[in-house]
C-alpha cells in the first residue's frame, strides 16, 4: 500500500502560486520537478486552503528523500514562498485508491484528528460506517482515511493521528452536510476518542 505524505505549507504574502507566471509558481513548479525525481513517487497533488499531497510508494522513501543531499536544497528553494511552520506526516490512507478520487474532486475536505497515544482500535471502521450514510449526500463524492506513521504533537496532545480526507463536488454542498440531521447523529464516528482536530 503506498504512503502519502502531507505537506502544509503556509504561502507568503503576495505568493500567488495561481499565476502561472509568477516568481511563486516557478518555485512552486520547481520544487514539484525534484519530487518527481524521488524514488518511489507516483502522483503529486496539490491546493489551496478554502478555510499539498504527496503519494509515495512507501514511508521509507519519503524518509530517505528526507534524509539526501537533494533534500536541503529543495527545501531551501521551497522557502522562497514559505511563510511559517511546515508541517509533514505520513500515513496510509484506505480503502486503497480511495486517496485519489477524494484529491480529484473539485473541493477536498482535509480533517486530522488528534489522539493520545493510539486512536481506537475499531476508528477507520467506524469512519467507513460514517460513509455509508455520505453515499446518499448530494454533493459527496468519496473519502479516504490513514493513521499517522510519526506519533505527533498538537498543542498538548500527543500521540498518532487520523487524516481523513473527503471529496465534494462543492463547498456548499460539505456545508449544507454540516446542518443536517445525518452530520448530527454520525459526527461522533469521526471525533471519536479524539482531543484536538484540524479542518480544512
Amino acid at each position: 500500500m503506498p504512503t502519502t505524505e502531507i505537506a502544509i505549507m503556509p504561502l507568503k504574502a503576495g505568493a500567488d502560486i495561481g499565476d502561472y507566471e509568477s516568481p511563486a509558481a516557478s518555485v512552486l513548479n520547481n520544487t514539484f520537478d525534484t519530487l518527481r525525481t524521488m524514488d518511489g513517487m507516483q502522483q503529486l497533488n496539490f491546493g489551496t486552503q478554502l478555510e499539498g499531497p504527496v503519494e509515495a510508494a512507501a514511508h521509507d522513501q519519503s524518509v530517505d528523500f528526507m534524509a539526501s543531499e537533494a533534500y536541503g536544497p529543495f527545501m531551501q528553494r521551497a522557502g522562497a514562498i514559505v511563510d511559517g511552520e511546515v508541517s509533514i506526516v505520513h500515513a496510509d490512507f484506505k480503502p486503497e485508491g480511495a486517496l485519489s478520487k477524494a484529491f480529484s474532486a473539485p473541493v477536498t475536505e482535509v480533517a486530522t484528528f488528534y489522539f493520545h497515544g493510539e486512536p481506537p482500535s475499531d476508528y477507520v471502521e467506524n469512519v467507513g460506517k460514517l460513509d455509508k450514510t455520505l453515499q446518499s449526500v448530494d454533493g459527496y463524492l468519496g473519502y479516504a482515511i490513514g493513521i499517522t506513521h510519526e506519533t505527533v504533537e498538537k498543542e498538548d496532545v500527543k500521540g498518532k493521528a487520523a487524516v481523513v480526507t473527503i471529496g465534494w463536488q462543492t463547498k456548499e454542498a460539505h456545508m449544507a452536510f454540516r446542518e443536517t440531521q445525518a452530520f448530527k447523529d454520525n459526527i461522533h464516528l469521526l471525533r471519536s476518542e479524539s482531543k484536538k482536530v484540524t479542518m480544512w
